[in-house]
């Protein structure tokens, strides 16, 4: 268990670093500026703010649509392990257990990388250090050759995998298996890294179980709309959810309709907040209306829960989100760009 026998954190002094951080968030009237201007306008534009380093950093290098991801994942980084930075004690425990995603999704890049014969430089590129793994240390990983390396190497750093993974990864010959285990470790782990004492800490956890609950639906969307088998679909649920959990999650999918599937949405207690993508995925079989309505609505949550306790990891972990919600933003709006879509296609794909 993660703060024992520590201090609980420098609560006042993290927030207001948090806050000032915030200040510097690109406001919702940037958007439709950004929208109108091109990828060189971009990149300019991205010159003059809290992106400037990054942007100088790789401009000799890269241009256009790259330099604006590599300039923002590098950004977003260094944020992160900012923040790590000045919080101490219990706080810091839980803001690094909270960031350890990143590990993982790191890991699944890089094996994602090996297994497609990626070059060592395209997987770089694509590496986030922005959880308790250093960039030394995720860049090393890249340069092994074998995949058992790779989770012999990681298990030495607190990264746990089943004994028979290896196994696995040469009977499926896909990382499949690999990257559900690592997806339901992470939140396993984060749950356990803390006990829930006192409120701020009670809304954190809930926090985190509704997360699980998206994620979770998330997947049994886009399992069920690609036709996998029941039993398929069961494996790949993750424990811990707030309003969902796994018997529930397992008698969804065992629902034999996709529109039968989405009728039983109504029930979810945040169902107004994505009434209107499920009404579009039942029109359109798309899953983009109710995914991107689902994204939204954790956002929202996270920034509900922030202003209860505002001298709690809740703040904090609002502007970790917010933060990683506006370079998702800038990067849609790059693609965007790069692809020829036009201005309002765009802006329905933000998360604002």
């Amino acid at each position: 268990m993660l703060g024992l026998g520590r201090n609980k954190g420098n609560y006042p002094y993290a927030t207001a670093r948090v806050k000032a951080k915030k200040s510097n968030l690109l406001t919702q009237d940037n958007y439709p500026k950004l929208l109108m201007m091109d990828l060189n306008e971009i990149g300019r534009f991205m010159g003059e703010t809290q992106y400037k380093t990054e942007m100088g950093e790789l401009a000799s290098r890269y241009g256009g649509v790259n330099l604006i991801e590599l300039g923002t994942s590098r950004n977003l980084a260094r944020t992160y392990r900012d923040v790590i930075s000045f919080t101490t004690g219990e706080l810091r425990d839980i803001v690094v257990a909270y960031l350890r995603r990143w590990d993982y999704q790191n890991i699944k890049t890089i094996l994602r990388g090996k297994f497609s014969g990626a070059s060592l430089e395209d997987i770089r590129e694509d590496i986030v250090p922005a959880g308790d793994l250093s960039e030394e240390y995720l860049l090393s990983l890249v340069g092994l050759d074998d995949p058992a390396e790779i989770i012999d190497s990681l298990k030495k750093h607190d990264i746990e995998f089943p004994e028979d993974i290896s196994t696995l990864l040469e009977k499926d010959s896909s990382l499949a298996p690999m990257e559900d285990y690592l997806d339901k470790a992470y939140y396993a782990q984060l749950l356990a890294s803390f006990k829930p004492k006192g409120r701020p800490k009670r809304l954190f956890f809930s926090y985190i179980e509704r997360e699980i609950d998206i994620v979770n639906l998330r997947t049994l969307l886009k399992l069920k709309q690609a036709g996998l088998p029941l039993d398929r679909v069961k494996t790949f649920f993750i424990e811990g959810g707030y309003e969902l959990d796994i018997k529930e999650l397992n008698r969804l999918a065992s629902i034999e309709t996709f529109d039968s599937l989405l009728d039983e949405f109504s029930k979810l207690s945040f169902y107004e907040e994505i009434k209107e993508g499920v009404e579009l995925a039942k029109q359109t079989g798309s899953l983009s209306g109710i995914m991107l309505s689902l994204q939204k609505w954790q956002v929202r949550q996270s920034e509900k829960f922030s202003n209860i306790y505002p001298l709690s990891v809740l703040p904090i972990i609002d502007y970790i989100i917010r933060k990683n919600n506006e370079v998702n933003n800038i990067r849609i709006i790059a693609r965007g760009k790069a692809a020829g879509m036009d201005p309002d296609t765009i802006n329905k794909l933000l998360v604002m």
